[in-house]
């Protein structure tokens, strides 16, 4: 969890949200079915996310303190690869300057050419961007060519 540094919301990692949800779909006494129906259905998006095994280049979102900045709020990266610690190598996700790979769908976007490691709790869901768009076949394919595993 980080508090966005502009607004003070808080945002919950996928894995915390997996804690809170299972709390509520298998243990909490005062939730309604209603309730329990939506956690289980939640559960299941969230555990999809969790257990990602990003073969593939994979579009996130983390904390943007991971990168270098002071202020916390959510960041999109893109997923190259993982180190020999099962971290994540993310690439930010910046608005299109130069010299980096431009989305196809959302050529206002461009992923950096500098990868850092994530640990697999420090991944949140994409909702936390407005307008951002999923990478296509091609988008893959350039960042493998570019980013790929040597």
């Amino acid at each position: 969890m980080f508090i966005h540094g502009r607004t003070g919301e808080k945002i919950y990692s996928v894995r915390e949200k997996i804690k809170h949800y299972s709390k509520i779909a298998y243990n909490d006494k005062l939730a309604t079915s209603a309730q329990k129906k939506h956690a289980l259905q939640r559960l299941d998006e969230l555990k999809a996310i969790d257990s990602c095994k990003y073969d593939e280049p994979t579009m996130i979102v983390t904390d943007d303190k991971h990168f270098g900045h002071k202020m916390s709020k959510p960041r999109a990266c893109v997923v190259v690869g993982q180190d020999s610690k099962n971290r994540l190598l993310a690439c930010p996700v910046h608005k299109r300057t130069a010299k980096t790979v431009i989305l196809e769908n959302d050529t206002s976007r461009q992923v950096e050419s500098t990868a850092k490691p994530l640990d697999r709790s420090d991944v949140y869901e994409t909702k936390y961007i407005n307008g951002l768009a999923t990478l296509t076949k091609g988008d893959i394919k350039r960042l493998k060519a570019i980013h790929g595993k040597k």
